[in-house]
Protein backbone atom coordinates (compact mmCIF):
# COMPACT_ATOMS: atom_id res chain seq x y z
CA UNK A 1 0.00 0.00 0.00
CA UNK A 2 2.76 2.25 0.72
CA UNK A 3 3.89 2.26 -2.65
CA UNK A 4 0.11 3.32 -4.26
CA UNK A 5 0.47 6.52 -1.81
CA UNK A 6 3.93 7.12 -2.86
CA UNK A 7 3.17 9.36 -5.61
CA UNK A 8 0.80 11.02 -3.58
CA UNK A 9 3.23 11.13 -0.12
CA UNK A 10 6.88 10.86 -1.60
CA UNK A 11 9.46 9.53 0.28
CA UNK A 12 7.36 9.76 3.28
CA UNK A 13 4.43 7.74 1.60
CA UNK A 14 5.34 4.38 3.96
CA UNK A 15 5.28 6.20 6.75
CA UNK A 16 2.19 7.76 6.15
CA UNK A 17 0.40 4.55 5.91
CA UNK A 18 2.00 3.02 9.04
CA UNK A 19 0.46 6.55 10.83
CA UNK A 20 -3.04 5.52 9.20
CA UNK A 21 -2.29 1.88 9.81
CA UNK A 22 -1.56 2.77 13.42
CA UNK A 23 -4.22 5.64 14.19
CA UNK A 24 -7.13 2.97 12.90
CA UNK A 25 -5.78 0.69 15.21
CA UNK A 26 -5.75 2.28 18.43
CA UNK A 27 -8.76 4.46 17.45
CA UNK A 28 -10.82 0.97 17.71
CA UNK A 29 -8.78 -0.87 19.89
CA UNK A 30 -10.88 1.10 23.27
CA UNK A 31 -14.79 0.02 21.46
CA UNK A 32 -13.54 -3.71 20.91
CA UNK A 33 -12.67 -3.60 25.05
CA UNK A 34 -15.48 -2.61 26.01
CA UNK A 35 -18.47 -4.03 23.43
CA UNK A 36 -18.26 -7.53 26.03
CA UNK A 37 -18.76 -5.68 29.37
CA UNK A 38 -21.47 -3.47 27.59
CA UNK A 39 -24.01 -6.64 26.38
CA UNK A 40 -23.25 -8.73 29.32
CA UNK A 41 -24.19 -5.08 31.81
CA UNK A 42 -26.92 -4.40 29.49
CA UNK A 43 -28.36 -7.92 29.08
CA UNK A 44 -28.14 -8.18 33.33
CA UNK A 45 -28.90 -4.66 34.46
CA UNK A 46 -28.94 -2.07 31.50
CA UNK A 47 -26.12 -0.13 33.77
CA UNK A 48 -22.80 -0.47 33.10
CA UNK A 49 -20.06 -0.48 36.36
CA UNK A 50 -16.46 0.63 35.12
CA UNK A 51 -15.35 -0.24 38.55
CA UNK A 52 -17.12 -3.64 39.11
CA UNK A 53 -14.83 -6.66 39.26
CA UNK A 54 -16.59 -7.51 36.18
CA UNK A 55 -15.46 -5.20 33.95
CA UNK A 56 -12.13 -5.32 34.82
CA UNK A 57 -11.89 -9.56 34.12
CA UNK A 58 -14.06 -9.30 31.20
CA UNK A 59 -11.47 -6.27 29.99
CA UNK A 60 -8.44 -8.33 31.16
CA UNK A 61 -9.26 -11.35 29.27
CA UNK A 62 -10.13 -9.29 25.93
CA UNK A 63 -6.93 -7.67 26.41
CA UNK A 64 -5.37 -11.27 26.26
CA UNK A 65 -7.18 -12.35 23.69
CA UNK A 66 -5.91 -9.42 21.47
CA UNK A 67 -2.54 -9.94 22.53
CA UNK A 68 -2.46 -13.61 21.04
CA UNK A 69 -1.17 -12.52 18.09
CA UNK A 70 1.99 -10.94 19.08
CA UNK A 71 2.54 -13.71 21.27
CA UNK A 72 2.42 -16.62 18.96
CA UNK A 73 4.56 -14.43 16.45
CA UNK A 74 2.07 -14.67 14.14
CA UNK A 75 1.82 -12.44 10.81
CA UNK A 76 -0.47 -9.65 11.83
CA UNK A 77 -2.01 -9.11 8.34
CA UNK A 78 -2.88 -13.21 7.65
CA UNK A 79 -4.25 -13.48 11.37
CA UNK A 80 -6.49 -10.11 10.29
CA UNK A 81 -7.69 -11.52 6.94
CA UNK A 82 -8.64 -14.87 8.99
CA UNK A 83 -10.26 -12.96 11.06
CA UNK A 84 -12.43 -11.14 9.24
CA UNK A 85 -13.20 -13.92 6.94
CA UNK A 86 -14.42 -15.88 10.38
CA UNK A 87 -16.56 -12.98 10.17
CA UNK A 88 -19.00 -14.15 7.27
CA UNK A 89 -19.55 -17.52 9.24
CA UNK A 90 -20.95 -15.75 12.30
CA UNK A 91 -23.24 -13.37 10.31
CA UNK A 92 -26.35 -16.05 9.48
CA UNK A 93 -25.95 -16.93 13.22
CA UNK A 94 -26.80 -13.13 14.12
CA UNK A 95 -29.52 -13.25 11.56
CA UNK A 96 -31.04 -16.42 12.75
CA UNK A 97 -31.31 -15.03 16.66
CA UNK A 98 -32.66 -11.57 14.76
CA UNK A 99 -35.43 -13.99 13.31
CA UNK A 100 -36.42 -15.84 16.55
CA UNK A 101 -36.07 -12.67 18.77
CA UNK A 102 -38.13 -10.45 16.70
CA UNK A 103 -40.67 -13.12 16.23
CA UNK A 104 -40.76 -14.18 19.99
CA UNK A 105 -44.08 -12.64 20.76
CA UNK A 106 -43.52 -13.23 24.52
CA UNK A 107 -40.79 -10.80 24.58
CA UNK A 108 -41.74 -8.56 21.64
CA UNK A 109 -45.64 -8.11 22.53
CA UNK A 110 -47.45 -6.05 19.90
CA UNK A 111 -44.02 -5.16 18.82
CA UNK A 112 -43.57 -8.64 16.93
CA UNK A 113 -42.20 -8.49 13.16
CA UNK A 114 -45.43 -8.77 10.31
CA UNK A 115 -44.47 -10.65 7.39
CA UNK A 116 -42.73 -7.97 5.64
CA UNK A 117 -39.56 -7.54 8.11
CA UNK A 118 -39.67 -11.79 8.33
CA UNK A 119 -39.29 -11.56 4.17
CA UNK A 120 -36.92 -9.17 4.50
CA UNK A 121 -35.02 -11.18 7.26
CA UNK A 122 -35.17 -14.43 5.38
CA UNK A 123 -33.83 -12.74 2.23
CA UNK A 124 -30.62 -11.36 4.24
CA UNK A 125 -30.30 -14.72 5.91
CA UNK A 126 -29.98 -16.23 1.99
CA UNK A 127 -27.45 -13.64 1.51
CA UNK A 128 -25.23 -14.34 4.27
CA UNK A 129 -25.40 -17.88 3.55
CA UNK A 130 -24.34 -17.39 -0.04
CA UNK A 131 -21.88 -15.10 1.43
CA UNK A 132 -20.62 -18.02 3.37
CA UNK A 133 -20.51 -20.44 1.06
CA UNK A 134 -18.24 -18.29 -1.03
CA UNK A 135 -16.04 -17.59 2.13
CA UNK A 136 -15.50 -21.81 2.47
CA UNK A 137 -14.92 -22.38 -1.02
CA UNK A 138 -12.31 -19.22 -1.11
CA UNK A 139 -10.39 -20.71 2.25
CA UNK A 140 -10.32 -24.24 0.78
CA UNK A 141 -8.92 -22.67 -2.70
Amino acid sequence: MGYILEPIAGKFAISVFFMGTLGAGLSSIFPILMITPILIADYQAGKLDVKSRQFKILTGIVCCIGLTVPILGTNPIKAQILTQTFNVFVLPLVILGMIFLINNSSLMKEHKAGWLLNVGMVLALIFACLISYNGVVALLS
